[in-house]
């Protein structure tokens, strides 16, 4: 393939500059858990979890001129949010610490920990920039790189039950998650945002179905699964 000059004109060059990002809806699926709980669930999240901000330059050589803020605290919220209200009848609460008042069933405490990211670059084969040679005889072809995003983190997660019991203490590793490619992109930062948004509801999603067996015995739970 064969990408002419004006396009590459425009391609990903990072230069000295702080990106901003803020929670997306639209890069959150519909995906669900399997199972629907008739229950409410706690999300203990104290002020400082949800204000919890991140600024800092990539982990990569690629754009290490530039900064990037990323509220991961309010996106964290906003995620849990959809993830379990999608499988709790009752919905989410969240709280700052758990009365036993509330009458809840459980509560998970999540905690993202350890963030970083980086611009992945390589030359992709058989893709190939055409422009004309320095005499200006003929034309030339050179190799085209691709950039990719990628995230890396742990969600530490403790769950309570109704006493304040812990019952289930884990840490989800992301491992090094990689958004979608590109070569020409405007907005490299928002990629970053996007590889996030859905390396965590991902696991989030896997954190939804390890609480099931802890919610056995404590409401009524329909598999979502089987009833299809």
């Amino acid at each position: 393939m064969r990408i002419p000059v004006p396009a590459l004109a425009a391609c990903f060059a990072l230069g000295g500059c702080a990106y901003q990002v803020d929670f997306d809806a639209a890069y959150v699926s519909n995906e669900a858990p399997s199972y629907l709980a008739e229950a409410e669930i706690i999300v203990l999240m104290h002020d400082h979890d949800v204000e919890l901000v991140y600024e800092g330059a990539p982990d990569s050589i690629v754009g290490e001129s530039t900064t990037l803020t990323m509220p991961i605290g309010s996106i964290m919220r906003e995620i849990t949010a959809r993830v379990f209200r999608s499988c709790f009848m009752y919905g989410v609460v969240f709280t700052e610490a758990l009365p036993p008042e509330m009458g809840y069933v459980l509560a998970i405490e999540p905690e993202i920990q350890n963030f970083s990211y980086q611009y992945a670059r390589r030359v992709e084969e058989g893709l190939v920039e055409v422009r004309p040679t320095r005499s200006s005889e003929g034309m030339e072809e050179t190799p085209v790189f691709t950039t990719t995003p990628q995230v890396q983190f742990d969600l530490a997660l403790t769950a309570y039950d109704r006493t304040g019991r812990s019952v289930l203490e884990r840490t989800y590793p992301s491992g090094l998650v990689s958004g979608e490619s590109w070569v020409v992109s405007y907005r490299p930062h928002e990629r970053i945002n996007e590889t996030f948004h859905t390396a965590l509801q991902d696991i989030m999603l896997t954190v939804a179905e390890d609480i099931r067996p802890l919610l056995v015995g404590q409401c009524e739970i329909t598999d979502l699964a089987s009833a299809e």
